[in-house]
């Protein structure tokens, strides 16, 4: 029995590797190639990220109000998940086939040719001179990311409501609707709102600015209804507090995403578009990881 444990659990370790690898590969093609074509197409990018979100959270929601079995509820995300990263994948690979990336393509590699250096002599142009264009939207992308998942899910997941009643809405489905759902709800919005209303790239270091203060969210939220805890006092006792922290820390987030995002690609010639769309991926990736790693020292602060 304990083999069969310790291969299962082997097996599965694997599959979430490979997925989040896949994952990693298309999202940061996909920014790369939403990069080198119009703003809008960076905006629907990032649209479909939140939109992802909010599909996940619907399901567990659906999960636990048709209280499906657990092995059951682990096979269906699991499977959904593969399913819609190979759709993912496929698409991917119908867009670098169609007839709209390569007619931007084909622009781009057209304005190199048009310079009257002979295309042998034409100096390239490093990744380090594209990064000292874009550096402002790729320290912002890592600060968003950052933060969000400094505390989320793993601060976030233990808060608990305040009511003294025991309902199904203070039970199982306080945080996925409360948290999960809001933040996803608020976060697609504020990415439309940003496509619509975006900060002009020339007070990108306002931009900066916003995501470097998005910080104060981390003791905002610590400081809500999270047990267990040691050290921390609970300030914010309410439902209504913790809902309202919650999406004001989603809106700011998603929209703060879209701007870096939509911006970030336009700071250099439109033949680099794509290079640089691939860098604010990379940071996007880096900021990831500096909040999965910081998650765990403000779980012990609390």
């Amino acid at each position: 029995m304990f083999l069969g444990q310790t291969t299962f659990f082997a097996v599965t370790i694997t599959i979430v590797v490979a997925i989040n690898a896949m994952c990693g590969f298309v999202q940061g093609g996909g920014t790369g190639v939403a990069g080198s074509l119009p703003k809008r197409y960076m905006g629907y990018n990032v649209n479909g990220m939140a939109l992802g979100g909010i599909l996940a959270s619907a399901a567990q929601i659906l999960s636990l109000v048709g209280n499906t079995k657990p092995a059951d509820s682990a096979f269906f995300y699991f499977t959904t998940a593969t399913v819609f990263l190979c759709i993912t994948f496929v698409f991917f690979r119908l867009t670098l086939r169609s007839e709209l990336y390569h007619y931007y393509m084909s622009k781009q590699t057209s304005m190199i040719r048009k310079r009257d250096q002979p295309k042998e002599n034409i100096p390239k142009v490093s990744n380090w001179e594209i990064f000292r264009q874009i550096w402002v939207y790729a320290l912002s992308i890592v600060f968003v990311f950052w933060v969000t998942l400094a505390v989320l899910p793993a601060v976030v997941v233990l808060v608990v409501s305040t009511s003294t009643e025991h309902t199904i809405w203070t039970g199982r489905l306080f945080l996925p609707v409360a948290c999960f759902l809001l933040f996803n709800a608020a976060d697609f919005v504020s990415r439309l709102v940003a496509f619509r209303i975006p900060i002009p790239s020339r007070f990108k270091y306002i931009t900066l600015l916003l995501t470097m203060l998005r910080f104060v969210f981390l003791p905002l939220l610590m400081l809500c209804n999270a047990h267990p805890r040691s050290h921390l006092p609970v300030i914010f006792d309410s439902d209504v507090d913790f809902i309202v922290i919650t999406v004001f820390f989603a809106l700011t987030g998603g929209y703060l995403c879209t701007i870096v995002l939509t911006q970030g690609p336009k700071q250099v010639r439109e033949e680099h578009h794509e290079a640089a769309g691939s860098q604010l991926a990379l940071f996007l990736g880096v900021g990831l990881m500096l909040g999965s790693v910081s998650s765990y020292g403000l779980v012990v602060l609390l």
